[in-house]
């Protein structure tokens, strides 16, 4: 009864071609019986729409849970106070929004066909999408910047990390404020009184807009994922061109140990006593120089040093969160440049649907994965190895570390069969892969 009066009340606003040509343009299928004014679906995902509405809300859901518990442990443990964790902060707030306010939005708009959300979310829903993307693209930006000076110069003063936290946020907004400008809202309330609540959203793809995209793709895309790269390939070069340096004063001053302990057990102690009296008094004496150098040495190694240990293990991870960020958003970036070059057409709208829903379902799926490698960051190794063993995950490393470490010892290495029945605690500890096994993620920054 109430489609029938709607249709009715359609009929005496509109004349029957005019009516008509809507409802074709706004849902693809001229049935007047349908109210313009609820909800539905897009032909193109007429029949996939439940196993859309179970990935979307699945990574919602998991996106949610993981970035707060990543969130609680980091302000719990105060581990905001270190500048690399205050940007994984930061990063954690714009995964939340991600999953909280973005996604549910993109999944309404990418599922439903007619637009009945208003003039203000049909301007400003392209500048929601696009904010904590751009802030995540600056965050990892900065923190790769601040590491590289860190690993250079460990004792000058790190980057403010929540003056930069609030540039991020603030030039986000700057860079999608021209987004109002290429959309167009028709109102359709204002020409029929039946149709009050529904309207027509559209960009306008004009030369500018285009102009407008391939920018940001650049600015925003291109430039700070190579300049990241750059800058964590040259943070990965001081670490190791300082773990060299480290090795070679290491066996340099093990040297000089060696040839004192020789010198202290030789017999020529005739000529060493006539000559006692000289080298004491003497400041080009041999002890006298033994204690420079040692001097020297003690200077070198006591000078502020970074624990090489730990921020190789945290390039390890820091490394992948970009990387995976990267992967997953490319398909998404590459869709939206071509949507400025392919039109949109009755034949290819499906092909277009389908393909962005999917894309970008990729695109927020860092929202779990960085979590996921952070918790792996502060896990010690102990721990990392009984959860691995519980997926049968590690067996084999475990084999092979059980023979690395008997045989490091001067051992002979112990048979396959044998070593496969040895527990993980028991091994696990004699492991070294940069850290302790006792001492947490949270541990080393507190010792810091």
């Amino acid at each position: 009864m109430e489609g029938d009066n709607y249709t009715q009340d359609v009929e005496n606003d509109v004349p029957p071609h005019v009516w008509a040509f809507i409802h074709e343009f706004l849902l693809g299928q001229a049935n007047p019986k349908l109210d313009l004014r609820k909800p539905h679906f897009r032909p193109s995902v007429a029949t996939s729409y439940p196993f859309i509405l179970f990935m979307y809300s699945l990574l919602i859901v998991t996106g949610v849970a993981l970035n707060l518990s990543v969130f609680i442990h980091i302000v719990r443990n105060k581990l905001y106070n270190d500048v690399t964790c205050s940007f994984v902060l930061n990063n954690v707030i714009s995964d939340i929004v991600k999953c909280v306010v973005v996604l549910p939005i993109t999944l309404y708009v990418l599922l439903i066909n007619n637009w009945i959300l208003g003039e203000l979310l049909c301007s400003f829903l392209p500048m929601l999408q696009d904010i904590p993307m751009h802030t995540t693209t600056l965050t990892f930006l900065l923190m790769a910047w601040d590491r590289l000076r860190f690993i250079r110069h460990p004792t000058k003063a790190r980057l403010p990390a929540f003056v930069c936290i609030i540039g991020t946020w603030l030039a986000s907004v700057c860079l999608v404020l021209p987004y109002p400008i290429y959309i167009i809202y028709i109102d359709l309330g204002k020409y029929v009184p039946s149709l009050d609540g529904v309207g027509i959203c559209l960009i306008n793809l004009a030369d500018d807009m285009q102009e407008y995209m391939r920018g940001i793709f650049l600015i925003m895309y291109a430039a700070p994922l190579a300049t990241i790269s750059y800058l964590y390939v040259r943070v990965s070069q001081e670490l190791q061109s300082q773990q060299s340096s480290l090795t070679d004063i290491k066996f340099e001053n093990r040297s000089r140990e060696g040839r004192s302990r020789t010198d202290s057990h030789s017999t020529t102690t005739d000529f060493r006593s006539s000559r006692g009296d000289c080298d004491r008094s003497s400041q080009y004496s041999r002890n006298s120089y033994r204690d420079h150098e040692n001097g020297r040495i003690r200077y070198n190694t006591d000078e502020p040093e970074l624990d090489l240990a730990k921020e190789k293990r945290t390039q390890r991870y820091l490394v992948p969160m970009v990387t995976l960020y990267a992967i997953y958003l490319c398909p998404l970036m590459i869709l939206r440049l071509a949507r400025l070059v392919l039109p949109e057409t009755y034949d290819n709208n499906k092909n277009f649907d389908i393909s962005y829903t999917m894309f970008v379902w990729v695109a927020f799926a860092p929202t779990c994965s960085t979590p996921v490698l952070y918790a792996f960051w502060q896990m010690n190794r102990s721990s990392k190895e009984r959860l691995l063993g519980y997926f049968r995950l590690s067996n084999r490393k475990l084999r092979q570390s059980c023979e690395t470490v008997i045989t490091a010892a001067g051992t002979p290495a112990v048979p396959r069969a044998k070593c496969s029945h040895v527990g993980v605690d028991s091994i696990v500890p004699q492991v070294d892969d940069g850290h302790s096994d006792n001492n947490s993620f949270q541990q080393d920054f507190a010792s810091s």
